[in-house]
């Protein structure tokens, strides 16, 4: 018996003393993980929510507010605060019933779409907290570069508007790479869990 056939007979000896799963507990396996992955993704969007909250209070308190109002912005601030606060509640709310899908799933097609769906609800959330960031910021600009007071020269040591123009898109760009960052660190982690979870499946369905 040659060297190939006596390698063949060892593997399989291994793999008889290996414990068998049978397709059902793989499937729970998975399905408890996805739906741990999903749990947090909840929880922690549940924390930035209040990470947030938290800033706009100490924001307020310590009267950098008052500043703002100064100069006719209360109106804008409020209105991209309940814009914020909206979208993240709606997000979170999203997250929650994601989480209680996954978890009462009972077929690998029905978990492999709700794994779908919630790696886009991520996405969704990223792209469009990013977005509303740098609009803001965009925004505040365009405010304070064609308000009478700028355009009259009332602002005291104004500098130029290229100089302005280019400081806040730099700010920007600066800050939005840091929130993708974040993101990337924190949810892109659990989405690629969930991706592979994904591709455990599929291999199941095979």
């Amino acid at each position: 018996m040659d060297e190939l056939e006596l390698l063949k007979k060892d593997w399989q000896k291994q793999d008889d003393a290996l414990p068998k799963l049978s397709y059902k507990e793989i499937y729970q396996m998975i399905l408890k993980k996805s739906s741990s992955i999903v749990r947090w993704i909840f929880i922690i969007s549940i924390i930035e929510f209040l990470l947030w909250a938290s800033l706009d209070i100490i924001f307020r308190l310590n009267g950098m507010h008052a500043d703002i109002e100064k100069i006719d912005m209360g109106v804008f601030t409020l209105i991209t605060s309940i814009v914020s606060y909206s979208i993240l509640g709606y997000f979170i709310i999203r997250f929650y019933l994601n989480y209680k899908k996954i978890e009462a799933t009972d077929s690998t097609k029905v978990l492999m779409e709700n794994i779908l769906k919630t790696r886009r609800t991520v996405k969704q959330y990223i792209w469009i907290n990013i977005s509303l960031f740098a609009l803001a910021m965009i925004a505040t600009m365009s405010y304070v570069l064609f308000t009478g007071e700028f355009e009259n020269g009332t602002v005291d040591n104004q500098p130029p508007v290229w100089l302005i123009v280019v400081s806040t898109l730099l700010v920007t760009l600066f800050f939005v790479g840091l929130i993708a960052l974040f993101y990337r660190l924190i949810y892109g982690i659990l989405t690629r869990r969930l991706k592979k979870n994904y591709k455990e499946l599929e291999k199941l369905e095979v």
